[in-house]
């Protein structure tokens, strides 16, 4: 849940070198020390010199050109790096083996697995979740982390919130799994790495679906008819699109074509099924889901 040691100190020796370059430029803070030690920077002073620097990117880029401190050029590259900064309101909603994970939920829904520095962000903020924060998110040796400085919010959550909060975080699961990387990526992508992920996300919605089924009264071998049958359509049809997608995105034109292509013997009721499932667990758009469901009405099961 935290860089290596190693990582730490290269971490802070780059962080520690632009916090200077700020203060040169714009005298915010009497003094600094001259190397990163442990509470060497009182944090009202931390926060001075991390605002201005990401409030103005020509910092940021003239650091980079003039090199004051002479970094190596992988260094320099890692400052270069955080024009793919993440900054704004996160919560954090799990503390898991990997990282924590910081969740947006406004406008776009994903979430980020982050690194702790020095200490596991747990250690850092408490193991009380869900927990509101400012933070600056920044990629780095191809993980995640922030930029040394987390504010939270004293608030406290109802049951409604963290019942929003825990459903928009299982979508993300099953939608697009935990994002780990902030940086673009210019490798091939690996297909047989896509599908996999896809039916790692879709095992979760197929499951979900089996618990609502049996909740539903139906037999075991009921149950497993259904499920069998959506699982059928997602990797006859939508594992083997160009791009491979999984079951939460759905549209009316693939059931439509998967129902009238000859061979594929799908049993409607378990689509109709499905489509209800999809609906009532806030799975997919109401908007999104309402054409398949009012086209799955007149087809014949």
């Amino acid at each position: 849940m935290q860089l290596s040691p190693h990582q730490t100190e290269r971490f802070y020796r780059i962080w520690f070198a632009l916090f200077h370059f700020v203060n040169e430029q714009r005298q915010l803070v009497p003094r600094l020390p001259d190397v990163p030690t442990e509470g060497s920077i009182s944090p009202p002073d931390a926060f001075k010199l991390r605002n201005a620097l990401w409030a103005d990117e020509t910092l940021r880029e003239r650091f980079i050109a003039t090199n004051p401190v002479g970094l190596p050029a992988a260094d320099l590259a890692v400052v270069e790096s955080w024009r793919y900064r993440l900054a704004g309101t996160f919560f954090i909603v799990r503390h898991l083996k990997k990282f924590s994970v910081f969740l947006v939920d406004q406008p776009l829904e994903h979430a980020y697995g982050v690194l702790g520095l020095v200490s596991p962000i747990e250690e850092i903020v408490g193991p009380v979740l869900p927990l509101l924060v400012q933070a600056v998110l920044l990629p780095f040796e191809g993980q995640i982390i922030y930029d040394s400085l987390l504010q939270p919010y004293t608030v406290t959550f109802g049951a409604n919130i963290r019942h929003r909060l825990n459903e928009t975080y299982r979508t993300i699961q099953e939608r697009e799994g935990i994002t780990t990387t902030l940086e673009p990526t210019n490798v091939p992508i690996n297909m047989n790495e896509v599908r996999g992920a896809v039916l790692a996300r879709n095992a979760k919605i197929l499951n979900a679906f089996r618990r609502d089924l049996a909740r539903r009264g139906l037999s075991t071998n009921m149950v497993e008819q259904h499920a069998s049958n959506i699982e059928n359509f997602a990797q006859k049809w939508l594992l083997a699109q160009d791009i491979p997608r999984g079951l939460l995105d759905i549209k009316l034109a693939d059931v439509q074509t998967y129902l009238d292509t000859p061979g594929n013997k799908a049993n409607t009721t378990s689509f109709k099924r499905f489509v209800r499932f999809l609906i009532e667990t806030g799975r997919v758009d109401y908007e999104q889901a309402v054409p398949m469901r009012d086209f799955l009405q007149h087809v014949r099961a």
